[in-house]
């Protein structure tokens, strides 16, 4: 492929072009045509796709041939659940530091369930070992792969390496279409933000972003343009959100991740980003889009996991979840789960530590690329404005913030791999 300054322009948008993950994509606007009609379908649905799908993908495999991507979270502990339902024993995996609430409660999980566990890539990373694995990266997802999904592919490959599995489970999307948006770090979210929320008109969330990520051209209008085209430059704002969430979270964000456990794995099984699950979703009460009240409605978010876990292995409901309360908190009322949900948060009980830290091996691997970066990508970004903000010694110690920084190193090793023409 051969991309123009726009092209780069619209990456810092937008991370990849859109069109790059259909394959098992879910069908957005069937989903969307679906949210618009009432619904006619019940939790007892939900259940049934949610089994019939484990069951279905586990039918001629051996428990020790079935792994899953297990958190602290409700969407890997549903998927679990479903499984013991089934009296199927996955082999269950973690990666990073092992201080990371996820981790902790999915050992915890383990334990209690007679599960086998193994968490991996728990060592200090170094710019060598980073490197090594960015290269495979690129290399696996041939160009619509960040060089930010290295430590995942470090994960999958030594899980494999240990461990010969034919299908394995994962939790992406399981919150999304339940909660709704939220603005995290997914890339695109500080641009949707300012445009969404009304802090800035749509040229001007444009402008913005483009100078965060030191784009050298202003090519707001023909991004305009390019934008208009594609549902989530929708003029609805509501619509813009739907979009967000299913064209780019699910089926360009997540499928990353996915395109690079296929790599390692015979099936991958993302559950909530199946059109199955999806749809059945869509025609309940529980899709986000149907929920009303603002902020105060979120307190019912929990409602839909815990009754699954209910009635697929009620002992998940007594172990705490990252976020520091246990789904029983929320069985025994909304008034006591919103005091438990206080009382963490002042007490400061849910101290965290990322998985994966950007600390300063991350700023010295940044410095060394970018010192030797082609200068066809200098063409594009503001080498001056790029290396003045590097220069600075507070950095973010999270994937999000780093985006600015590693795109124009990400262009470069693409260039450099002959993915794509200069």
């Amino acid at each position: 492929m051969r991309l123009t300054n726009l092209d780069l322009s619209f990456f810092s948008l937008f991370h990849h072009d859109v069109n790059s993950f259909q394959d098992g994509s879910i069908d957005s606007d069937d989903i969307y045509n679906m949210i618009n009609q009432s619904p006619t379908k019940t939790i007892d649905d939900i259940y049934t796709v949610l089994v019939n799908l484990v069951e279905n993908a586990t039918k001629e495999v051996e428990d020790n041939e079935i792994a899953l991507t297990l958190t602290g979270g409700f969407d890997s502990r549903i998927i679990l659940a479903a499984l013991l339902k089934l009296k199927r024993k996955p082999i269950c995996f973690t990666y990073g530091d092992a201080r990371n609430n996820d981790i902790k409660i999915a050992h915890e999980i383990c334990q209690k369930f007679g599960l086998k566990f193994l968490h991996v890539v728990q060592q200090e990373p170094t710019i060598e070992w980073y490197d090594s694995w960015v290269n495979k990266t690129i290399q696996i997802g041939a160009g619509n792969v960040h060089l930010h999904r290295a430590h995942r592919t470090a994960a999958i490959a030594e899980f494999t390496k240990e461990f010969s599995v034919k299908v394995l489970f994962t939790g992406h999307f399981g919150g999304e279409s339940i909660r709704g948006l939220s603005y995290n770090n997914y890339f695109s979210s500080s641009f949707f933000q300012n445009w969404n929320t009304e802090k800035l008109d749509l040229s001007g969330a444009i402008d913005s972003v483009l100078k965060t990520y030191f784009i050298k051209e202003n090519r707001t209008e023909e991004i305009i343009t390019e934008l208009k085209k594609m549902n989530v430059g929708s003029s609805n704002k509501e619509n813009r959100i739907f979009y967000f969430l299913y064209d780019l979270v699910a089926n360009i964000h997540h499928a990353q991740d996915l395109q690079i456990y296929k790599s390692f794995v015979n099936e991958v099984v993302p559950i909530y980003m199946t059109q199955e699950f999806q749809s059945v979703l869509a025609q309940t009460p529980y899709h986000y889009t149907r929920k009303k009240g603002g902020n105060l409605n979120k307190l019912s978010d929990p409602a839909l996991y815990c009754e699954l876990l209910k009635q697929l292995e009620p002992k998940l409901l007594n172990i705490k979840l990252a976020n520091g309360y246990k789904p029983s908190d929320f069985l025994n009322g909304k008034l006591f789960y919103l005091g438990m949900r206080i009382l963490i948060k002042y007490l400061k009980l849910n101290k965290n530590s990322p998985s994966f830290k950007y600390n300063q091996w991350y700023i010295d691997y940044v410095r060394s690329k970018a010192s030797d970066l082609s200068s066809e990508v200098w063409e594009v970004y503001d080498k001056e404005a790029y290396f003045a903000a590097l220069a600075n010694t507070d950095h973010n110690t999270t994937e999000g913030y780093w985006h600015k920084f590693s795109n124009p190193i990400f262009f470069d090793l693409l260039l450099k791999a002959k993915l794509i023409q200069k």
